[in-house]
């Protein structure tokens, strides 16, 4: 039986389609009837993997549609992985046997090492994820380097025409690259409009390596989904590309991959959306439109709940309880910094959760912040550390330097404001340039996984991107409609920055409020279009940020408040009370710090 699909050549010359059909997630006791869908429909490359617990029933519909007549095992493209307990050389070939075994076959297509990563050895009846009393996964021995002269046995011995790797970065490929006598010819690796992987591309690209696109509709039914991450399907600007051309989002998002020359392996378990996904042969995406898809790019992987809670402000004694109330509401991102002295209770409240089994920590996105006064370079890991003890993790998934300006340096146990005798902030004799050098290094010993900014200018951002071999993914700034940040906003979204918005409501709370100053949750237009809404003015004002694209932090230590700030995900804001709140910016700052303005890297003489 023919099929429409588009080949890419393999630096070994053996042609691979380009559109497969992903198994991923996709159960025992439906993944049968999916397989035996996506071969009428005329897919003919099915990823599978061990690890997924489903090749046996993939293995049955590939044979029944033999048996059948309706493809032979010539027309078929199978790829499977290596899962990361089998990585010692010696136990590669019948891990293999086993999967060959499961899918009723005699030979792979391609054969991929699933992760960089081993784990403690295991056999083919241990636990794939092994662990330790603590529920830490336990790392294993083996050296991926070892693991490839294995795969290049397999080829050797006909098993697999063609080897590759999954999930492995520019510095492990090169280190393959250096030993191999059976060059890689496919990395498969994440890859979807928020995380175009252009730079990956590039390298694999140099050296005739296909990369292939998991999740390349972003997994909209991954597990770990909450209800305030953003729907790479439901993007506008998708949606809006999708009309244009009368096709779905996920056709889109499909074809975006294929005319990039990349491999491409949506997963689907129904039978309509399986057709669709692969009627995407009549038609051709702009080059303006590609373009257009490629800005989207916000190393998403970095995947933060754009709704999250903050805690400044939030005293020790009071925030214990906010933050318990805040996680069994449904936050899962947590905003935190040094100075604002309740990292320890936060953590307690966290570790509770967590023994709990409310949450797991892969569960919860936790942001912190490196103070004034401990920006040289030598120091910052030290000061992390000091905030992942209090707060009981190993790992922070977002690191910000809190200010450009450097205070006076001082050790943890110092003052955090230090003063001259006329009480003048001193100033200290750092540069967020060395700080950032020293941030990066953070992400490469794996203690943050994002690295950003905060209350950083455009000049001062342009001055870190032009030295930085990570960028920061983040922003963090004081937002709400009295203060837009329309052009920094925008400056920022051109470099592929996420704006995180303090202090969203206008800061209420705070010490140095006069009896004067306008306060925007009064503010009677804003009150106005709540109540067209049937809302708060603070669900308001949250869900104008989430709907320009900003991850928004409110705070509150008021159970009823840290309930109803969440409570935002039931209506959208027209686009004309959008552009309405847009009028009322009047650089409305209520965090000035107007007594460090004398500071070389004040950050709000500029513009923006």
């Amino acid at each position: 039986m023919a099929s429409n699909n588009q080949f890419v050549t393999f630096n070994n010359g053996q042609e691979y389609p380009i559109l497969g059909f992903g198994t991923w997630k996709s159960k025992p006791g439906v993944v049968e009837e999916a397989v035996k869908i996506a071969i009428d429909t005329g897919y003919r490359h099915f990823d599978c993997a061990m690890f997924y617990g489903n090749e046996k029933e993939i293995g049955d519909a590939i044979n029944q549609k033999i048996d059948g007549g309706v493809v032979v095992r010539e027309d078929l493209f199978i790829t499977s992985k290596l899962w990361n307990i089998f990585h010692q050389p010696d136990i590669v070939e019948s891990v293999l046997r086993k999967t060959l075994s499961d899918l009723q076959v005699e030979y792979l297509d391609l054969y991929l090492i699933h992760w960089p990563m081993a784990f403690k050895e295991g056999g083919l009846n241990d636990d794939f994820i092994p662990k330790d009393d603590d529920g830490a996964t336990i790392e294993g021995n083996g050296s991926y380097i070892d693991t490839w002269k294995a795969m290049e046995e397999l080829v050797e011995n006909g098993l697999t025409k063609s080897i590759g790797v999954s999930n492995f970065n520019k510095r492990q490929i090169q280190e393959i690259l250096d030993v191999a006598s059976v060059k890689p010819v496919n990395n498969q690796v994440e890859c979807h409009p928020y995380l175009n992987q252009k730079k990956l591309k590039e390298f694999c690209d140099e050296h005739d390596i296909i990369l292939t696109a998991y999740s390349p509709l972003g997994s909209p039914d991954n597990p770990w989904k909450k209800p305030e991450d953003p729907t790479l399907l439901e993007d506008p600007k998708i949606m809006e590309i999708a009309d244009k051309y009368n096709k779905t989002s996920a056709q889109i998002l499909i074809k975006y991959q294929i005319q990039r020359g990349i491999m491409v392996i949506p997963k689907s378990v129904t039978k309509s959306r399986i057709e669709s996904n692969f009627e995407i042969w009549d038609f051709e995406l702009e080059q303006e439109d590609i373009d257009q898809i490629d800005t989207f790019d916000c190393n998403g992987r970095f995947k933060y709940p754009v709704l999250g809670f903050g805690t400044w402000k939030s005293k020790p004694g009071e925030v214990e309880d906010a933050v318990k109330v805040a996680i069994d509401t449904g936050y899962r991102h947590i905003d935190c910094a040094m100075v604002y002295g309740n990292e320890n209770e936060i953590g307690r409240v966290i570790k509770q959760k967590i023994d709990e089994g409310v949450v797991k920590r892969e569960d919860l996105f936790i942001t912190s912040k490196l103070w004034n006064t401990f920006h040289q370079p030598d120091y910052v890991e030290t000061v992390l550390k000091k905030t992942l003890s209090d707060l009981q993790i190993e790992c922070l998934d977002l690191y910000l330097i809190h200010w450009p300006m450097a205070f006076k340096e001082g050790k943890l146990e110092d003052e955090w404001f230090p003063k001259d005798a006329d009480g003048v902030t001193l100033e200290g004799n750092g540069s967020y340039i060395e700080t950032w050098k020293a941030m990066e290094s953070l992400v490469t010993k794996g203690l943050v996984k994002s690295i950003g900014i905060s209350n950083f200018n455009k000049k001062q951002i342009e001055n870190i991107l032009s030295i930085a071999t990570i960028k920061p993914v983040v922003n963090q700034i004081e937002c709400h409609p009295y203060l837009n940040q329309k052009k920094l906003k925008e400056f920022c979204e051109q470099n592929n920055i996420l704006i995180t918005a303090y202090s969203p409501l206008g800061s209420p709370d705070r010490p140095w409020a006069k009896p004067e100053d306008p306060s925007l949750l009064d503010d009677p237009k804003i009150v106005a279009i709540a109540k067209k809404y049937g809302k708060t003015a603070a669900q308001v004002l949250i869900k104008y940020q989430v709907q320009r694209g900003i991850i928004v932090i409110p705070k509150s230590v008021t159970k009823s408040r840290i309930e109803s700030n969440f409570d935002i995900w039931d209506f959208a804001l027209e686009q004309g009370d959008i552009d309405a709140i847009d009028t009322f910016d009047c650089n409305g700052r209520v965090l000035h710090l107007n007594w460090n303005s004398h500071f070389k890297d004040y950050p709000f003489h500029d513009e923006y």
